[in-house]
């Protein structure tokens, strides 16, 4: 019985991994991402570029460390794209807010990472940041795991994810680390379609992103392969061999929503 698309090769669909994290990781048996084995990895999976964030701005205090580090560490590398983690600042208001996305895109940064693990998901606490992301059209990425990556969504969380996105309709947020392996929280398709500017990404998720790319639409899911902490081929493989998407679609998913993400920021 043949498929009923063909199954396109890697090259074609220009994969662009949404989440990678490079540093040192102190979990049994993860190897420590530099820039070299990126790369590498990368190589060996067939994906054209990443966007990459560092583990200790993930996980450390003070995270400007780890951002900066990045920086140094991905510098004159063309397929490794920098994100930096971000947090509310202690100072409330909008102009704290702007001097830290001002600082974010003068060192050439296109997209934010929020640690939803320690700074709660509460929409008056982020309001003021993402009020100035906004302005820059800056795509977030809403991180729901602990330091092992392994998250969930629970109910308040998805009732101020709603807030959140609704007050700053022009600001992409992308749904990451929602581990869920067949199945994710209940809200998160009802989310999706209620709210424009809401997109999944699929680290750890192994069906689930299929329901969204069916039902809602290809143009709202992210590709990514949560490495060092998953292993890329699976994910790999579950864009590349699904049966029922066209190739229109999964170059999409692989890689053009993200690409056009990025182009929009200003």
């Amino acid at each position: 019985m043949r498929a009923t698309q063909e199954i396109p090769d890697l090259t074609s669909l220009r994969l662009f991994d949404s989440c990678v994290t490079m540093g040192r990781i102190v979990h049994s048996g993860l190897p420590s991402l530099t820039s070299a084995n990126i790369l590498a990895m990368l190589d060996r999976y067939g994906i054209a570029e990443a966007l990459v964030h560092e583990h200790h701005a993930r996980t450390v205090y003070p995270r400007e460390h780890g951002n900066q580090r990045l920086l140094t560490e991905i510098s004159g590398l063309e397929r490794l794209h920098p994100v930096w983690v971000l947090e509310p600042p202690a100072q409330p208001g909008l102009a704290a807010a702007r001097a830290a996305v001002s600082a974010m895109r003068s060192a050439g940064v296109r997209a934010a990472r929020f640690p939803l693990n320690r700074a709660p998901l509460l929409a008056w606490l982020w309001e003021d940041l993402c009020a100035a992301l906004e302005e820059r059209r800056v795509p977030c990425f809403l991180d729901f795991g602990a330091d092992s990556t392994r998250g969930s969504l629970r109910d308040d969380q998805a009732n101020e994810l709603r807030n959140l996105a609704l007050a700053h309709p022009r600001l992409p947020l992308i749904l990451s680390h929602v581990m869920g392996g067949l199945g994710l929280h209940y809200a998160v398709v009802p989310l999706i379609r209620r709210v424009s500017n809401l997109y999944l990404d699929i680290t750890g998720i192994l069906e689930f992103w299929r329901t969204v790319a069916y039902e809602v639409g290809a143009e709202r899911v992210l590709f990514a392969t949560g490495a060092p902490f998953t292993d890329p081929g699976i994910l790999v493989s579950n864009v590349q061999y699904d049966a029922r998407l066209t190739l229109p679609q999964k170059k999409l998913i692989a890689g053009d929503n993200l690409r056009r993400l990025l182009q929009s920021v200003q």
